[in-house]
């Protein structure tokens, strides 16, 4: 027998409740990542198995799971861009002008 959790909630579908389907996937290069997500209009036992398949008990649940999978890779793409710019800001930073005491010194 398979059972069909909510992907949001976690609640178990019952034979006769009234469900959202829908399929996921992600394409991640080597620069970007892309996410999407198609609802399918009817639920259909078949595809229900398919290892992409996301089960919602409601538009509700649905909307949560969307929110929480969009609002994760804006979260991680800001904390990204920023890792990137610290080390640039530390390199230039790093190349100061050498002062007179240091010239004396090399020169002696």
């Amino acid at each position: 027998m398979i059972r069909f959790v909510c992907d949001s909630c976690e609640r178990t579908k019952g034979a006769r409740d009234l469900w959202l389907l829908g399929l996921a996937a992600e394409a991640v290069g080597l620069t970007t990542s892309r996410r999407e997500m198609t609802i399918l209009p009817a639920w259909d036992s078949d595809r229900a198995v398919h290892p992409l398949a996301v089960h919602f008990c409601s538009d509700r649940c649905k909307d949560r799971y969307l929110a929480r999978l969009f609002d994760e890779d804006v979260a991680k793409g800001e904390r990204s861009l920023r890792r990137r710019k610290k080390p640039a800001a530390r390199r230039a930073s790093s190349r100061r002008k050498k002062s007179n005491r240091t010239k004396r010194r090399m020169a002696a």
